[in-house]
């Protein structure tokens, strides 16, 4: 089968850069699953125009402007939503123009499009009319907010199947509600190739510290996670200089990057509260399960997210915040969470200082985490070939009804 993913983010591990690391693990698991991949994403100043990721999967960067050194509109680590220049927006209409030749170029031997964001559906919509491709749509919540609610309507009733995976949450269940589709229920698929070596920059740390309680979050660092999701991104450093001052053993690791009025934010926080030898900010990595198996307990999941997923399939406990995506979903305080209440200081310290006392309960409850959630999280070994006899399904499906024969 070969399948054309359309997407604004994909990873370039030659060039060190990680986003879209979601869409990564569904390319990796459809390629181990014997499909032939070939994904479409913007290019942007440094990055190659082609890469071979692996066998069976290959980059295509197409570039949108003239030279390419005046590309702006797409940026490593940050969205393109949050692109204001004057140039950056005179860039978006060429981008949309060239993304869709693009697509058209190379959905003749395709036989499937997997369209990441509701945007690279309607940019595929050409190429599905034309060449009779199946086009299934992913949703990642940034186009449901950022579009208007008739295009997103409009979208999601062209596709062949919207992809649902986001689990039983709220927003999800309205999601549904709000954009009539013909739905396919599949798992959550996440990379977890772990090479079972703690990393060098986590052991130099912790070969000091061999009894530490690690702790560990994941996330861009940006205004919506502090507000809107009210994760503890700031407060975690705030309650370490306490936890410090308790004489507690443990340490804190950041992965991830994004504002850099917040990254700035923190570094002046860890100066400023002296906790050089128990905060570090590691930065942006591509190996993350493999800090992650090395972690007691997580921070920066929300509900059914990729963070969360990627505790969750290692076994990993997690805090969550209480409300908002986490009400009326199978997360249970005490059970397979640790949750806390957003924004008091007061409460995460609790929590914190409770599982340093109780490691053993900690470990239970990302066992049971682990459990709860194999109905809607899977490692790209079992997910990639359900994703794919699905997606052959739709193929055959159709071509019996090319052929005049019911369509089953």
């Amino acid at each position: 089968m070969n399948i054309l993913i359309t997407t604004f983010s994909f990873p370039s591990p030659k060039h060190n850069i990680h986003d879209g690391r979601f869409v990564f693990s569904e390319a990796v698991a459809y390629a181990e699953s014997g499909a032939r991949v070939t994904v479409i994403t913007p290019h942007f100043p440094g990055v190659d125009k082609r890469e071979q990721i692996t066998e069976n999967i290959t980059v295509f960067r197409f570039q949108y402007f003239i030279p390419k050194s005046l590309q702006v509109l797409k940026k490593p680590g940050v969205p393109i939503y949050n692109q204001k220049s004057l140039l950056a927006v005179v860039q978006i209409p060429i981008l949309c123009f060239c993304f869709a030749l693009d697509i058209l170029k190379h959905a003749r031997r395709a036989d499937i499009i997997h369209a990441q964001w509701t945007v690279t559906a309607l940019l595929s919509l050409p190429a599905k009319w034309i060449f009779g491709k199946r086009l299934v749509l992913t949703a990642r919540g940034s186009d449901l907010r950022l579009l208007p609610r008739w295009l997103n309507r409009f979208i999601h009733l062209r596709v062949d199947r919207a992809i649902d995976c986001f689990g039983p949450q709220p927003w999800n269940v309205e999601y549904k509600r709000n954009f009539p589709a013909s739905y396919m229920e599949l798992p959550h698929i996440v990379h977890n190739d772990v090479s079972g070596n703690i990393p060098h920059d986590m052991k130099e740390v912790l070969d000091n510290k061999p009894d530490a309680f690690t702790i560990l979050y994941i996330g861009r660092f940006d205004t919506i996670k502090l507000n809107k999701n009210r994760l503890p991104l700031i407060d975690l450093i705030a309650v370490s200089k306490t936890l410090k001052a308790k004489g507690m053993k443990f340490h804190v690791f950041y992965i991830g990057d994004g504002d850099d009025r917040i990254r700035k934010r923190m570094v002046r926080l860890i100066d400023e509260y002296a906790l050089h030898d128990t905060v570090t900010l590691l930065g942006v990595k591509t190996n993350v399960p493999d800090y992650i198996q090395f972690c007691h307990i997580g921070v920066g999941g929300i509900a059914f997210n990729a963070v969360s997923h990627e505790f969750t399939i290692s076994g990993k406990a997690q805090i969550l915040v209480e409300g908002g995506d986490n009400v009326n979903t199978p997360w249970h305080d005490g059970t397979n969470a640790i949750f806390i209440k957003p924004g008091d200081r007061a409460d995460l310290q609790e929590k914190l200082l409770w599982a340093m006392e109780h490691r053993d309960r900690v470990k239970a409850i990302g066992k049971s985490a682990k459990n709860d959630m194999s109905k809607y999280i899977v490692d790209g070994k079992s997910g990639g070939g359900l994703y794919l006899r699905e997606f052959q399904k739709l193929i055959q499906g159709e071509e019996k009804l090319n052929k005049g024969e019911p369509k089953g």
